[in-house]
């Protein structure tokens, strides 16, 4: 019997540790409309239901940023536990 992805593990967006010079430069590089070019401020971050960490995915840009949390979130609601980790926790980084 499979378990649901969404009953194992939780994905969300965490502010990165030292963001300082990081929010300067999205902002100043948003004020510039570069976008994609701005550095994420948050990091996508998978834990188990019962809050602990299990992997913090590698920072990108801002659409990286996007991108892959809505591909996570999207994988977490229609994907079983073991294939899940699979792709995003046994995933080389």
């Amino acid at each position: 019997m499979s378990t649901p992805a969404s009953e194992v593990y939780v994905v969300a967006g965490e502010d990165r540790a030292r963001n300082g010079l990081r929010w300067a430069a999205t902002v100043v590089l948003g004020l510039l409309d570069v976008g994609g070019g701005a550095p994420a401020v948050s990091e996508v971050v998978i834990r188990r239901v019962d809050g602990s960490l299990v992997k913090r995915l590698p920072p990108g840009d801002v659409d990286d940023f996007r991108s892959q949390l809505n591909e996570i979130t999207l994988d977490l609601t229609s994907m079983d536990a073991v294939p899940f980790a699979r792709k995003w926790i046994a995933a080389p980084e």
